[in-house]
């Protein structure tokens, strides 16, 4: 049988730690039980899970803090400093 390939591009995953979608600096996938640290110094253990289960408990939130990082590394202004939340 041929292998059915799936291709994961590591910079798009966000981990959802604690109700919150998060960013990382991942370079591979990482394995299950691997510990992953988010841009915001919170760490997790990788889990996978079927996209269907994702809105099982409620609607997860951005997280701030991992935001914040993402957006100064990349010169965009912070939601904060946008017009209109100030």
């Amino acid at each position: 049988m041929a292998a059915a390939v799936i291709y994961i591009d590591p910079l798009t995953i966000q981990p959802v730690l604690n109700g919150k979608w998060h960013r990382t600096d991942l370079i591979a996938v990482p394995k299950p039980g691997q510990a992953v640290t988010m841009l915001c110094g919170e760490s997790g253990l990788a889990e996978f899970k079927p996209s269907r289960e994702r809105r099982d408990e409620h609607v997860h939130q951005q997280c701030e803090s991992c935001d914040d990082v993402f957006r100064r590394r990349k010169g965009i202004p912070s939601r904060r400093d946008r017009i209109g939340y100030r």
